[in-house]
């Protein structure tokens, strides 16, 4: 990505750690969004046959007489129903899915508008002025995103998985070459 300086120029150098900064935390966040929506998806479908099953009991208990056994395994499942509801009410899995959704599309939004400047500055379509001019708003950008997503953390696997898939696409691209 040189021009014809022997060296980039530290804004191009800068712009790109911007960029990839970007694309890390937007693997973060999606695979932080993937967990949320699993864990969404799963106490809800738990909860959701366990009051199936338990309408169904109901149902059985008032048209015929069940054996005490069934009253304690009714109870039991209504317990387990409530936890799910209850742990997926707490957690609020729904709204950190989507949080995490919309922190990591404005991420990619960052991503690619660095990538674009880094191609038009390569292609002499632009000069370091302009880049300069260029890479602060895209910086203030990035920091206003990066301060909305305190709100919806990720953790250390996240952060894993994102190096992980950075590292898979660079041996993608290499072995394409």
């Amino acid at each position: 990505m040189t021009t014809d300086l022997s060296v980039d120029p530290q804004i191009l150098i800068y712009l790109e750690q911007i960029a990839r900064n970007a694309r890390l935390n937007k693997h973060q966040h999606f695979h932080a969004a993937e967990r949320h929506h699993f864990h969404n998806n799963l106490f809800g479908s738990v909860a959701i046959v366990i009051n199936v099953t338990l309408g169904s009991v109901l149902f059985g208990t008032i048209s015929a007489n069940l054996p005490e056994i069934a009253k304690w395994i009714s109870g039991f499942m209504a317990m387990i129903a409530a936890s799910c509801g209850g742990i997926q009410t707490f957690f609020n899995f729904q709204k950190s899915f989507e949080g995490h959704r919309r922190i990591a599309n404005s991420y990619l939004e960052v991503q690619r508008e660095c990538e674009k400047l880094i191609a038009l500055f390569a292609d002499n379509l632009i000069d370091v002025a302009q880049l300069s001019k260029e890479v602060e708003l895209i910086n203030k950008q990035y920091n206003t995103i990066t301060n909305e997503a305190e709100v919806f953390p990720t953790g250390d696997k996240d952060f894993k998985k994102a190096l992980s898939n950075e590292k898979s696409k660079r041996e993608q691209k290499k072995n394409a070459f």
